[in-house]
């Protein structure tokens, strides 16, 4: 089965991880990439390597976060969310990096279920991965579940897919200048 959590509501990541760990518990073979992100700051991601066993694998292929070492970083001043404004020499080369495993371990049919976080945003945001990125989700094994998320999943992805779930922002604390907080937000 192919799935993709979309939307500009929060919780698509928390949903790929809640899906991973339905799998894991379940004796699935579960490999988790996420992209564009600092796994060393999110809570989900020190939870699943908290976890990890050589049935629950996870790899972080993005930009290193900046806050948890400088007091002085907070959002806006030393961003770590890549954005169309702050995308980086680096940032393309990490994808790549991440992609090419992706790929490499899916076509080994290691996995039960491979969750590709962040990776519509990966699609949007870097033009250059897009075939490398359409061709991976054509050629999934069958006996792999496959889990894409990120937001504005253009249609061309949507039609590839078996399930596809939209999270709507009805109402968020960061629109009103409220900080991310630690357990909820990251």
């Amino acid at each position: 089965m192919k799935l993709i959590f979309t939307g500009d509501g929060k919780g698509k990541t928390c949903s790929a991880v809640g899906l991973a760990l339905r799998a894991w518990g379940q004796g699935k073979k579960v490999l988790f990439i996420s992209f564009l992100k600092d796994a060393l700051r999110s809570g989900e991601f020190k939870a699943i390597n908290l976890l990890s066993s050589s049935d629950l694998v996870f790899f972080s292929f993005g930009r290193r976060c900046p806050y948890e070492e400088n007091e002085d970083c907070c959002p806006g001043k030393c961003e770590c969310i890549v954005l169309p404004s702050n995308i980086e020499e680096d940032d393309y080369d990490i994808i790549n990096k991440g992609l090419e495993i992706a790929e490499k371990e899916i076509l080994s049919e290691l996995w039960d279920v491979v969750v590709l976080d962040e990776i519509v945003n990966v699609y949007n945001l870097f033009p250059r991965f897009k075939i490398d990125i359409m061709r991976l989700l054509k050629n999934i094994p069958d006996k792999t579940d496959i889990v894409f998320t990120g937001r504005n999943c253009p249609p061309e992805l949507l039609d590839l897919v078996d399930l596809v779930s939209e999270i709507k922002n009805v109402k968020h604390p960061f629109n009103e200048g409220i900080k991310a907080k630690r357990g909820i937000d990251y």
